[in-house]
């Protein structure tokens, strides 16, 4: 009997000693379990509740975020309420927007933690004053004085030279690059009627009975800024016209404030009692109207219908995707005017080219060349491939257009002509290239008796295209026969045609993509 309790005795204590060990055990895993303190801070954050509401009761849907956070938000359930981390800035400010509203704010520890959205304006105020977007102290409300940084980068684009550049403005009225006149090419002269198209997309701020709409020469003030911040920042909607056949202002809603001030964006957190979220400034139907247009009949703009067959588009890109592209440099869009410090990865760049131009021709377009000999042949390959662009190159204006050129030297560096078959170049590519053993890449535009190269307002409908598409491989051969010891190959980007350009006597119509030579030793 005692030896039976003994060992009953000693059953137990091995396992209270079991347990003692795998208690150790757990501890040592779960540390902050030793301190009632680490308990306290294990616990999930601290969460805000509220809910968003306008006139008529709550706003379901709405997007609720911290001022400034790019990366977290809520939306709005069935009856307006929403669930928010705390956020760990005292003087952060809770936001919330949907389209169709104003975006409202309030401070994170306002008690209700109620947010009032007002009902955008039902009518597009025409009797508008646009706002200047240069910089001045004297004037608040213009855009350049508070946007210091997006000024300087609009205005050194396109979108800022739309009425003064030099090109259009030669094409236009029959100018030169000296201001001669009745130089080449002039659409006024040949057709005055259709220059109100010219004016829906490059000047959209002109009004209707003012004398420059015609005459874009007229253009003073504010209009004259051309494609400018407030006209950018007043497009609500895209219009229900037909794309390519409604042009530029035609082709977008706006919607102007008949009393204080209304700007669309894609920042959804500007709770300044004056600013609207619209996802359509992150979409390429913002940029459609302007960028696909047939004009008297001839399809002269195809950029957005490019990237609707595009790979780019496929991938989820849009045009601002690589146009407008954040530079990085950017944190704050009106540094000590009120602007929060955000992400610089989420403000966009309004340049339109990552660099410039050239830039980014040079990083879209890839070039190979192979060169062999047989028989005292010489046979080059040349590979090209367009890489990253959401488009075919070159893209916009008709008349923009690449040349590859393919020379073969002997070893006193006489060229040697191409063989027979071998694709050459054509007229159009002007008096110095005419015959050399290349290939063109652009829309050709030839009127009703076959001249090329025309403007599009004397152009048929029909066009020659042969431009590059992005992600296709382009392969052409070519052959001379004779001691070649070298070969120099080029790709050429030209702004226009190089007889319009030579009329008009510009000095900037050429970039030079690439330019290689590679060692034949035969």
């Amino acid at each position: 009997m005692v030896a039976r309790h003994a060992s009953a005795r000693f059953l137990l204590c091995l396992a209270l000693v079991a347990v003692l060990i795998l208690a150790i055990a757990w501890l040592m895993e779960h540390p902050a379990a030793q301190d009632p303190k680490k308990v306290v801070a294990a616990n999930p954050p601290e969460f805000l509740m509220g809910e968003v509401r306008d006139l008529h009761g709550p706003v379901s849907g709405a997007v609720v975020r911290i001022k400034g956070n790019s990366t977290e938000s809520v939306l709005t359930d069935a009856v307006g309420r929403f669930r928010l981390a705390k956020p760990s800035n005292t003087a952060a400010r809770i936001t919330a927007s949907k389209e169709g509203y104003m975006i409202g704010g309030i401070e994170w520890d306002s008690s209700p933690l109620t947010i009032h959205l007002s009902s955008l304006p039902t009518t597009d105020c025409e009797s508008y004053r646009w706002v200047d977007p240069e910089p001045d102290p004297a004037q608040k409300q213009q855009c350049g004085t508070c946007h210091a940084e997006i000024h300087e980068e609009w205005a050194a684009s396109a979108h800022a030279g739309s009425v003064t550049n030099r090109h259009f403005a030669n094409v236009y009225d029959g100018s030169d690059w000296r201001g001669r006149p009745g130089v080449g090419w002039n659409l006024l002269a040949e057709y005055p009627d259709g220059a109100g198209v010219c004016t829906a997309c490059h000047a959209p701020t002109v009004a209707f009975d003012d004398p420059a709409y015609y005459d874009l020469r007229l253009a003073r003030g504010t209009p004259a800024r051309g494609i400018h911040c407030d006209y950018c920042h007043k497009v609500s909607e895209v219009a229900n016209g037909q794309v390519g056949l409604t042009h530029g202002r035609f082709g977008l809603k706006l919607l102007r404030p008949a009393q204080g001030q209304l700007f669309f964006g894609p920042l959804d957190d500007v709770d300044r009692c004056e600013d609207a979220f619209s996802s359509i400034y992150r979409e390429s139907r913002y940029c459609a109207s302007c960028h696909e247009g047939t004009v008297f009949g001839v399809h002269v703009y195809s950029t957005y219908s490019e990237w609707l067959e595009s790979p780019a588009r496929q991938q989820g890109k849009q045009c601002q995707s690589c146009h407008m592209a954040p530079t990085g440099k950017l944190a704050n869009i009106a540094p000590g005017k009120g602007g929060v410090d955000r992400a610089p990865g989420t403000l966009a760049s309004h340049r339109l080219f990552a660099g410039n131009q050239l830039e980014m021709l040079r990083r879209c377009l890839k070039m190979e060349v192979q060169a062999t000999t047989e028989k005292n042949e010489l046979n080059v390959e040349v590979t090209l491939l367009v890489e990253g662009a959401g488009h075919r190159v070159p893209t916009g204006f008709s008349d923009r257009n690449l040349l590859l050129i393919v020379e073969a030297m002997q070893k006193d560096g006489s060229a040697i002509a191409p063989a027979a078959g071998s694709p050459r170049l054509p007229a159009v590519a002007g008096k110095a290239l005419h015959g050399l053993a290349g290939r063109v890449y652009a829309k050709q535009l030839s009127d009703f008796g076959s001249r090329t190269p025309v403007p599009f307002w004397r152009a048929r409908p029909d066009v020659l295209d042969t431009r590059l598409f992005p992600g296709r491989i382009e392969r052409t051969s070519f052959a001379f026969s004779g001691q070649a010891q070298r070969v120099r190959v080029r790709l050429l980007y030209r702004r226009f045609w190089q007889e319009v350009a030579k009329s008009k006597g510009w000095p900037d119509n050429e970039l030079v993509i690439i330019d290689r030579s590679v060692d034949v030793g035969l």
